[in-house]
């Protein structure tokens, strides 16, 4: 059944943190989302001007990672990661859910997330899709949570043992009338399966949220090279963004670069600086089911071997799961979490993946 086209907006926002500003947590959170929502209200209706009479409208608004209250002051630890972290729904995306009903558009972004009943005690690095009813429709949780210092969230695999082991609890797929939308974050893109895992749940357009800091010529071709392999790959449009230059947080000339590639992996569309803005480009996801029908090369999923590749995964331990299982404990700082890494390394060491 064909899909309706659709526009697309990556929004690069400066970030404004607690801990920089000197407020309260909670009063800086509600000021945040009150600002995004003011963004939306300038970018969406300017765009759809732009767009013309008769041409698709704005039907998605993605915001980055971590963009309602940054990531800490470092050293990061697990007290002051518990002052960042909302609840989801609550009171601060309601204020972005309230714009996505009023313009009728889907709003992307993550945060870290707790409260949630079945894991107390833990903090989620979340992602999220506000519909245009002003429900979370979709929550996808970070698999691969940074090896950065700054991130102290929990992943799925920390508490595996009780997590559901459903693919498409753990890489959800949306349906809506512009295509499938996924998501995965930041560090995730650096391991493929997390998108593939997402594509062979149906996704068509990937959401990635992110918060790439460094603006380096190098950074910048790596980040470039992510996004437009994981679309690539597996033949999907992907929509990312990051900060803007935020001097009011730990990340004062944060690369932004706003993107929006297609399902071939070329870049439809890329803001070249930092300041707060947005890009736009039109998404047409029949083109892409299209292609896919008829079998051409860039379907690579059609002749994705997956029995082949499962042996490989199944007969592998790298990283250790369940390290946090037990509601009291937690990645509580940076030594602790390296800790973990360490095991990892000695997993690899002991099964001949890496030698020395």
């Amino acid at each position: 059944m064909p899909v309706q086209p659709f526009v697309a907006v990556a929004i690069q926002p400066e970030v404004i943190t607690h801990y920089f500003s000197g407020k309260d947590a909670k009063t800086q959170k509600m000021e945040n989302v009150r600002r995004y929502a003011g963004l939306i209200d300038r970018y969406v209706p300017r765009v759809d001007v732009a767009q013309g009479k008769g041409a698709p409208r704005v039907g998605l608004v993605v915001f980055p990672e971590s963009f309602i209250h940054g990531f800490g002051m470092p050293p990061v630890d697990w007290e002051k990661l518990q002052s960042l972290a909302i609840e989801l729904p609550g009171e601060e995306v309601e204020v972005l859910a309230q714009k996505a009903k009023q313009y009728g558009i889907y709003v992307a972004g993550s945060a870290f997330e707790r409260g949630d009943p079945k894991f107390p005690g833990k903090i989620f690095n979340t992602g999220f899709i506000i519909d245009p009813d002003g429900k979370i429709a979709l929550k996808y949780r970070k698999i691969n949570t940074s090896n950065n210092p700054r991130e102290l969230c929990t992943s799925p695999h920390d508490v595996w043992d009780n997590y559901s082991h459903d693919p498409e609890v753990l890489f959800p797929v949306l349906q809506t009338p512009y295509g499938n939308f996924g998501m995965y974050i930041c560090f995730d893109a650096n391991f493929p399966e997390v998108a593939r895992c997402t594509a062979l749940n149906g996704a068509e357009v990937l959401i990635r949220p992110n918060n790439w800091p460094r603006g380096t010529v190098e950074s910048l071709d790596m980040l470039r090279m992510q996004n437009r392999l994981r679309a690539y790959e597996n033949s999907c449009y992907l929509v990312t963004c990051n900060w803007a230059a935020s001097p009011l947080s730990e990340y004062e000339a944060s690369t932004a670069h706003a993107m929006i590639v297609d399902y071939r992996g070329q870049i439809v569309t890329e803001r070249l600086d930092n300041t707060e803005s947005y890009v736009q480009a039109a998404i047409n996801v029949n083109e892409l089911r299209a292609l896919k029908e008829r079998g051409y090369r860039w379907n690579f999923i059609m002749g994705l071997r997956t029995e082949v590749f499962a042996t490989a995964y199944t007969k592998r331990t790298c990283f250790p799961a369940n390290k946090y299982l037990d509601p009291n404990t937690n990645q509580r700082d940076y030594d602790e979490k390296w800790k973990a890494y360490s095991e990892s390394l000695e997993n690899l060491k002991r099964q001949g993946i890496l030698r020395t």
